[in-house]
């Protein structure tokens, strides 16, 4: 067995095995009370050299969990990648699931840290293979009556699992409804 397949492996492990914990942890900050969370999701790309007009849009499903204790969430997303002009060469759609984890968190705000799995609908020149690992840094507060707010930087890439693998990046901004 390739690294790269105990790689896939471990990932789809970690998303598709929740790891519950005691019932000690009190309310998660991502969800409040509420159990199911809709957002919406926007962002630019960047390189080294800054921001480029390559979009970022999806549309997630989520449910909270624990990670080691830890309040966390899963996600199902469904989204894409659009770029102006020259840049519509990296024009994706993209499916997946994911995993975020309040690395640290108060009542109604948190840092979280996600990783998830994604097939694309196309190869790039960035990223030349359907299946793709993201990871995603987001800070956010959850507003009384359910609504989030979170700035997130996120990356994919395939991990090493083709030789063409320069990533793409994006920061944007997160509108979540928690219900």
């Amino acid at each position: 067995m390739k690294c790269e397949s105990i790689a896939v492996l471990f990932v789809i492990n970690i998303l598709i095995l929740p790891v519950h914990a005691d019932e000690d942890i009190e309310v998660n900050p991502m969800f409040g009370d509420k159990s199911n969370q809709l957002a919406i999701h926007g962002g630019e790309s960047f390189r080294s050299d800054g921001f480029e007009k390559l979009h970022f849009g999806a549309i997630s499903y989520s449910q909270p969990d624990t990670f080691f204790r830890l309040p966390a969430r899963n996600n199902i997303e469904v989204g894409a990648y659009k770029g102006d002009g020259a840049l519509g060469k990296f024009d994706v759609n993209f499916f997946g699931f994911s995993k975020d984890v309040a690395l640290l968190s108060g009542t109604n705000s948190y840092l979280s840290l996600g990783l998830g799995a994604y097939i694309k609908d196309k190869k790039t020149d960035r990223i030349s293979s359907k299946f793709t690992f993201g990871e995603k840094l987001a800070v956010g507060y959850r507003f009384d009556n359910g609504i989030n707010v979170e700035l997130f930087a996120r990356h994919f890439s395939n991990g090493g699992l083709t030789e063409k693998n320069s990533g793409q990046n994006f920061a944007g901004l997160t509108l979540g409804y928690s219900f």
